[in-house]
């Protein structure tokens, strides 16, 4: 009897490990799937995140294209009444120079008028003193003037809001006694707004 207890205490008892391996595994796959999840995350909430960032994104977009659109649109609206200012400037300014320029003496009174309105400034004294001038030459002789082309374009728009332009035009004196003559003339003229249309506040001759 000793003889196999002796034994049965050196036998190893027969221990299941089957329940035990199962556990482990199953713990095995439990981190492994915590740490997938972890990494991987929520699918719902990183659509959503996406979803937000995307709407953020195309907020940002829309500010900036409606604030282009608007720097845009004041842009052209701008160019378009500089446009509007330039035309109506050289449109005046040649119906002015025209007016120092009149065809005969019967058409002095009404040059002398046109002058009176459409000048200002330095121009307006000389224009006055000009009228006088003319009235004068073209009394004393029979003086008759063509124009047969007038030109203008706009050398600079001022910040003050005046305009110069540049004028020429050639002028056919016909006078009783005398071979018609050409003149041509280079003007350099100064517009200023005043009182709802543009008139010459400036002239200066420029040399051919």
């Amino acid at each position: 009897m000793e003889e196999n207890a002796g034994a049965s205490q050196l036998t190893s008892p027969d221990v299941d490990t089957s329940a035990a391996g199962g556990v482990a595994d199953s713990a095995g796959v439990s981190a492994d799937t915590k740490a997938e999840l972890s990494v991987g995350g929520n699918p719902s909430r990183q659509n959503r995140t996406w979803m937000i960032t995307i709407a953020a994104a195309l907020t940002v977009l829309a500010g900036g294209s409606a604030a282009g659109g608007y720097l845009a649109l004041k842009a052209h609206q701008e160019s378009e009444a500089v446009d509007r200012a330039n035309a109506a400037a050289i449109a005046a300014a040649k119906d002015c120079i025209a007016a120092t320029q009149p065809p005969d003496a019967s058409a002095l009174p009404g040059a002398q008028q046109k002058l009176a309105q459409c000048s200002t400034g330095d121009f307006g004294a000389q224009a006055a003193w000009y009228g006088a001038v003319m009235t004068q030459a073209y009394q004393a002789v029979d003086v008759r003037v063509q124009l047969p082309e007038i030109h203008a374009a706009i050398e600079r728009n001022n910040d003050d809001g005046s305009i110069v332009a540049l004028v020429t035009f050639r002028a056919t004196v016909s006078q009783t006694g005398m071979a018609d003559r050409q003149n041509s003339y280079r003007v350099r003229v100064k517009m200023v707004a005043e009182g709802g249309q543009f008139k010459v506040a400036e002239l200066d001759q420029v040399a051919k």
